[in-house]
């Protein structure tokens, strides 16, 4: 590991990172486990990390939750099949995994939030999730129709090609209370077939990193804009206390943020293999990646 990278030290009240600010630019690399996919700051300030496993089918029961306090890494929660995106809610650690929630508590101890009978509508493939400005709530996508987006290569078809306009339009946004009630926020509509991250502002506007148009989406009542373009296999999206807007391509591995007014599009880290659902703490001031073909956490100073 090169000079250049900054040192993480575990601060004395919690377990967040503390970064030198004349060291702010650079990453370091911390291995996680298999598939990392989503993670949050959690109970006792440590951050949680969502492991997709070895075979990411449903009912393999590898998947998991690992717990990084500092740079060491521990397992938290086991028996999940392929959990996603993670976020802290009240005394939960709360992530989605193919067609039901899992809430988690302070001990590691798991049970079923919201499973495929809670839902207006059957679910296909629950991902993101992140906390609702009324913290009593979460929102979670679900991306529809998953595998009719590739070919057969593993490659995502052309928008403009007879598969692509084939898409069916499937993806929804659902809110799930702690008490496991769910409703429908965003149904299924053409602006966002296959909906993957989700952002929501503190009035209530959402923002959707659209995975198969690659559109960064933001809907505000029922009236939708388009952020920026480009960015397909989106996966995570979140703003800063700045206003600027961060989006992740899972397929590329590059990591973008761009300016409250939509300017000054500046790619973040290197060398990322699949950048998946990021963790932005500014306190810490370090975004922090999942790369989950390479098995790490990129640890991006700010």
């Amino acid at each position: 590991m090169s000079a250049s990278f900054f040192r993480l030290i575990p601060a004395i009240c919690c377990a967040a990172f503390s970064l030198s600010p004349a060291l702010g630019a650079a990453q370091e690399v911390v291995a996680v486990g298999k598939n990392p996919e989503s993670l949050t700051r959690g109970f006792d300030g440590n951050y949680f990390i969502t492991l997709m496993g070895d075979t990411r089918t449903e009912g393999d029961g590898n998947g998991s939750i690992a717990m990084m306090t500092g740079r060491t890494v521990t397992p938290f929660c086991a028996g999940m099949d392929d959990p996603k995106g993670i976020v802290m809610i009240g005394e939960f650690l709360v992530t989605a995994d193919f067609k039901r929630v899992w809430k988690v508590n302070s001990k590691g101890e798991k049970e079923v939030l919201a499973g495929p009978e809670a839902f207006p509508h059957p679910p296909l493939f629950l991902n993101d999730v992140v906390l609702a400005p009324d913290g009593k709530s979460v929102l979670v996508t679900d991306m529809g129709a998953k595998d009719k987006m590739f070919d057969a290569n593993g490659k995502l078809w052309p928008i403009d090609s007879p598969e692509g306009k084939a898409l069916p339009v499937a993806g929804r946004v659902y809110r799930i209370t702690l008490d496991g009630k769910v409703s429908e926020v965003i149904a299924t509509n053409g602006e966002m077939p296959c909906p993957n991250g989700v952002d929501v502002l503190d009035d209530g506007t959402m923002r959707v990193a659209e995975f198969f148009t690659g559109k960064l989406l933001e809907r505000k009542g029922e009236s939708w804009k388009v952020l920026a373009e480009g960015h397909r296999s989106a996966d995570g999206i979140t703003h800063d206390s700045k206003g600027r807007l961060y989006v992740s391509e899972v397929l590329t591995g590059k990591v973008t943020r761009y300016e409250a007014d939509g300017s000054g599009r500046t790619e973040l880290g290197k060398e990322m293999i699949s950048a998946a659902d990021f963790f932005l703490d500014e306190k810490a001031g370090v975004l922090i990646v999942p790369d989950t073909k390479a098995g790490n956490l990129v640890l991006i100073g700010l």
